[in-house]
């Protein structure tokens, strides 16, 4: 499929809850987002992850990403956070009135594989006024395992399957830093040129079950080796969000694919 003019953001935990208040969202953050994604006349599809809803609660019940039998109980429960937590969200959007469409991640995986012809139906929803949106969740893989498929994971999948003009990490930083100290920001990475990238210092920024920032840059790299542009940007300065949407200056770092 060739690249299209759909735009693939990702809504990370850290920006869109408050982590370290478990179960508790940050409304306000979101809200800004909002505001300014009903500026634009652009196709989207979103992804949310889990922050301090989903993550939360796999940590209590010892849920990963590797596919097992885990606990029943907690897989309702951690289920059931992200259901809670996006509802938050996608209430805020339609008060907003712009036109959401939920969808949990099982709607387009089976066995814990990808499902083309869903993916493509899901990305046709945005020709029509329609912004589709899905989040990290516990997913079914066969013989009764289950495992933690992270909302990082989720762009990388439906970017291989469409194609999009953009895929924009938010996330609760500036971007990737050579170091954390002097805060100062790598504004381009081409070729998967990893070398002045720090990890000691980045895992700071978003620690937890799917990965944190180092789990995020592998799945940009991964975007990046089919041609595409993958943007992190600072979730908390939502008008660089939307610069990056548009394609104006933004402070952020941007990974150029090969």
């Amino acid at each position: 499929m060739e690249e299209n003019d759909i735009i693939l953001i990702k809504l990370g935990g850290s920006v869109i809850t408050k982590k370290d208040n478990p179960l508790t969202p940050n409304s306000e953050a979101i809200k800004r987002i909002v505001k300014q994604i009903k500026t634009l006349n652009k196709k989207m599809i979103i992804v949310h992850g889990g922050g301090s809803f989903g993550h939360y609660w796999s940590v209590k019940y010892d849920m990963h990403t590797k596919p097992e039998p885990y606990d029943p109980y907690g897989i309702a429960i951690v289920h059931e956070s992200m259901i809670a937590l996006n509802q938050i969200i996608t209430n805020i959007f339609i008060q907003s009135r712009v036109n959401v469409y939920s969808f949990p991640p099982m709607v387009f995986m089976k066995d814990g594989k990808p499902q083309n012809e869903k993916i493509y139906e899901i990305s046709e929803m945005t020709k029509h006024g329609i912004i589709p949106i899905t989040f990290g969740d516990v997913i079914h893989h066969k013989y009764n395992n289950y495992s933690i498929l992270s909302g990082d994971s989720i762009m990388s999948l439906i970017a291989k399957k469409i194609k999009p003009k953009k895929n924009i990490f938010v996330v609760n930083v500036d971007g990737l830093y050579y170091n954390l100290q002097e805060k100062k920001i790598i504004k381009e990475i081409k070729n998967k040129d990893l070398s002045l990238v720090n990890f000691k210092d980045n895992k700071k920024t978003d620690v937890d079950v799917t990965g944190g920032m180092k789990r995020k840059v592998k799945e940009a790299l991964s975007i990046t080796s089919y041609g595409l542009e993958v943007i992190f940007v600072n979730g908390l300065k939502p008008l660089e969000v939307k610069r990056a949407i548009t394609g104006e200056d933004f402070i952020g770092t941007t990974f150029r694919g090969i």
